[in-house]
């Protein structure tokens, strides 16, 4: 997503082109993965208030993605709705945002580093998602599994011995 700041005079307010800026969910490449797939476009309009040698952003963002369930292992879908304000000083430029010699700054790099930090850690299906037995991994939120809690014999159980007797040095 770029934007001329020739046509940002100063201390006028201009809008991301008057209208949704779409950013196509391919530009996202670094955060296609096994458990996590943006599915829609990302949605960004704002507006921006230049300020002698400060930019003044706020913007608004949305997009979907699928993720696998940290509990259970299902997809589910996740609309994530972003609010963003923030200063910006035109000549301490970080490398999130690219000024080029035409004067056009992009803001593509600095809207995925915000949508990454904003994506949750655990991705859960639903607040109360039960997970999967884990004697015999049925999934718990499709209904109970007939194991019943039944402890299976594994190569480690014998570490239990172990530790039952042990004295401390």
């Amino acid at each position: 997503m770029q934007i001329n700041l020739k046509e940002c005079s100063k201390n006028k307010v201009i809008e991301f082109l008057n209208k949704e800026s779409v950013i196509k969910n391919d530009e996202f490449d670094i955060l296609h993965g096994e458990d996590l797939k943006i599915i829609d476009d990302v949605a960004v309009n704002g507006d921006i208030f230049v300020l002698d040698n400060l930019l003044k952003v706020k913007f608004n963002l949305s997009t979907k993605f699928e993720f696998v369930c940290s509990r259970c292992l299902g997809n589910f879908t996740y609309d994530l709705n972003l609010n963003c304000s923030d200063e910006i000083l035109l000549d301490d430029l970080d490398e999130d945002i690219i000024l080029d010699s035409d004067g056009n700054l992009d803001f593509t790099d600095y809207i995925k580093n915000y949508i990454i930090v904003n994506i949750p850690q655990k991705k859960l299906c639903k607040v109360d998602c039960l997970g999967l037995c884990q004697y015999c991994g049925v999934n718990l939120n499709n209904g109970t599994c007939s194991c019943q809690g039944n402890e299976f014999e594994n190569a480690f159980s014998r570490l239990r011995e172990v530790f039952v007797d042990s004295k401390e040095v």
